[in-house]
């Protein structure tokens, strides 16, 4: 093959690693089983194998690393890592909230997500903490909902907002969806979808079951939508991989409110 020809005074100022890529890929193509062994990726021993553009190449794992994590690298990482992860727990509620937002920056909607929230991530002390009552998880030019009152029995809540008051809010049509977050065990559901003229929404909060030990501290955000795109169906980053058939939606929301934190045992 034309790729694997090299005269003697090329492969003297081969780097090491190109030229164990090249004496491989040399191995490979003339192996009885050459469909095979060009397939080879993973690691053996000191070396890792993988395979770029069609060839396989190889390189030697370190021994040592230069990274002496700093304390800010340790901090920025933290915090990223921190961001990500609320991000991914948030997915569903950020395809409806922020999609039309990221879509006109050319963002995803957990990049937006990232962008709209550094402030409310704050590390200290080799943990970060998460401003819950300022997160943003949608963004939009509907009326923002007016909380008034919040009251828990049980698992069960009644929330009351405002119908009038805002401009396009009464009669609008548009509908208000709350969001119950438990991020220490890892929740965000869709709890209930009512239209903004009805003025109060009753719900229950998700059953974690037994095995979700202790308080469960529910975080409750509510956000406005209209009724044209409101009955579309979200879907998780992990439904979204899954689903090749689905598309993006870009709706018209309200920025997001914090209801409050519900505590149940």
């Amino acid at each position: 093959r034309r790729s694997l020809k090299a005269d003697h005074g090329s492969l003297q100022r081969m780097p090491l690693s190109k030229l164990l890529a090249y004496h491989t890929d040399l191995w490979l193509s003339k192996s009885p089983t050459s469909k095979i062994w060009g397939l080879l990726a993973g690691t053996i021993g000191d070396q890792v194998y993988y395979r770029r553009f069609g060839k396989t190449f190889v390189r030697r794992l370190p021994k040592e690393f230069n990274d002496r994590r700093s304390e800010g690298q340790l901090r920025q990482r933290a915090l990223f890592k921190a961001m990500l992860g609320m991000s991914a727990l948030l997915g569903s509620a950020l395809q409806r909230g922020l999609t039309k937002e990221a879509h006109g920056r050319g963002h995803t909607e957990a990049n937006e997500f990232v962008r709209m929230n550094k402030s409310r991530f704050v590390y200290e002390e080799g943990k970060v903490s998460v401003d819950y009552a300022s997160l943003e998880l949608s963004y939009g030019s509907l009326a923002v909902v007016a909380i008034t009152g919040c009251k828990k029995r049980g698992r069960k809540v009644k929330v009351t907002f405002r119908t009038d008051g805002c401009v396009g809010a009464k009669g609008s049509g548009d509908v208000v969806h709350f969001y119950a977050v438990e991020p220490a065990v890892g929740v965000c559901e869709l709890v209930a979808s009512v239209d903004r003229d009805e003025g109060v929404a009753e719900f229950e909060l998700p059953d974690l079951g037994e095995e979700a030990e202790g308080v469960k501290r529910f975080h409750l955000y509510a956000m406005a939508e209209k009724a044209s795109t409101a009955k579309r169906p979200t879907l998780s980053a992990e439904e979204k991989r899954c689903n090749k058939k689905h598309r993006n939606i870009n709706r018209t929301v309200s920025r997001t409110v914090y209801v409050g934190m519900v505590e149940v045992k």
